[in-house]
């Protein structure tokens, strides 16, 4: 009797899960089966099907998963992230089946606190935006959300700190951030990806399924092409996500979506009454004041001078520098922005020493 395990979650922790042994590969079993690969064993601990697999595997394989299976003799096998045809077929054919899902770093008190205790040191001129999302993130706390995501909208102008602060987030959580640009959907490529094609391309509830993370930020959300945003209800609602091909949980997610609009009625214009009701907290985050903007050029000084080695750090007075770059904090009004200002006249000053100490070489 076959024993099959289906795991849904990342491939670090599918590897982790599957045991060592002598094992064979989805992929080098549809040689076997093809007949491209005649030198084999005649039997393995296991099968081990990665998600990638699936996509080297025909139309007709897929339908018929139960009998390529069979091609050599296993007494476990081990699929990560099947699809759902795969899956029900599975379901229905082997008695011993058993579907792991893995388990995502939870909001704990500890990580709660330290988002309190250092939100104001990381995001700069947002001190508004801490207390919003602290009561947004409560009911994650206490499980009130019924195991529902968190849906976020944060808007404002470009570079105040709204991706900055999903970064922040993951980081407490202990999480790899799961990014997606959704100002690129625009054209029928990327209604394939985000509604499902053919099981082997490339799709968003696949790339949902191997995240790493619980947080999703989905930037510039408001830029892709309405059709778009209908994909999204059951997900706000649920914690679902399903297309063609694969259904994916995100309970107790936090789902970060971001617009560069300056106010609200842009952005329920853009998206719609019923997507936009549908976020449990919209927060604003303002344009930078003068001393928020003063603040971060002194982090980007310190970090810029931290990364200098000691010949050209001893070249660098950084309060003389600080002081210097303050005079134009009227004319910055965004931490890229104060970035690029600070590595390009900090550099131009290295760059004019090493030209003049090189000169008659």
């Amino acid at each position: 009797m076959v024993d099959i395990k289906i795991f849904f979650g990342p491939k670090k922790a599918f590897e982790e899960f599957v045991p060592s042994g002598d094992i064979l590969l989805l992929s080098d079993l549809v040689k076997i089966a093809d007949g491209k690969i005649t030198r084999y064993y005649d039997s393995y601990d296991f099968l081990v099907g990665y998600s990638e697999n699936y996509s080297g595997i025909s139309e007709s394989a897929i339908q018929n998963f139960d009998m390529l299976l069979k091609t050599v003799e296993f007494d476990e096998i081990y699929l990560q992230n099947p699809p759902e045809n795969i899956k029900r077929l599975i379901k229905n054919t082997y008695d011993d089946v058993t579907i792991e899902v893995y388990d995502y770093p939870k909001l704990t008190s500890e990580k709660f606190l330290k988002i309190n205790a250092e939100f104001n040191q990381r995001i700069i001129g947002q001190n508004h935006v801490k207390d919003e999302l602290l009561i947004s993130l409560y009911d994650l706390l206490k499980g009130y959300n019924d195991d529902k995501p968190i849906c976020l909208l944060f808007y404002g102008p470009s570079g105040v700190g709204k991706t900055e602060t999903a970064k922040f987030l993951s980081e407490v959580i202990g999480e790899e951030l799961f990014r997606k640009q959704f100002s690129m959907f625009q054209n029928n490529k990327f209604s394939e990806y985000l509604f499902g094609g053919a099981h082997m391309q490339a799709s968003f509830s696949r790339d949902l399924l191997e995240r790493e993370s619980n947080i999703i930020l989905l930037d510039e959300f408001d830029k892709a092409a309405n059709v778009f945003h209908d994909a999204f209800y059951q997900l706000f609602d649920e914690g679902i996500f399903e297309d063609s091909n694969y259904k994916v949980s995100l309970k107790n997610s936090i789902i970060i979506c971001t617009s560069n609009y300056l106010n609200i009625n842009a952005i329920r214009k853009n998206i719609g009454d019923p997507l936009f009701f549908r976020f449990d907290k919209i927060i604003e985050f303002k344009k930078l004041n003068k001393e928020a903007i003063e603040k971060i050029l002194v982090n980007k000084v310190n970090r810029k001078y931290g990364l200098l080695t000691d010949e050209d750090q001893n070249l660098i007075d950084k309060e003389e520098i600080i002081n210097y770059f303050k005079k134009y904090s009227d004319d910055l009004v965004n931490t890229r922005q104060i970035s690029k200002f600070v590595d390009e006249k900090i550099n131009m000053h290295l760059v004019k020493h090493y030209l003049n100490e090189n000169s008659d070489e």
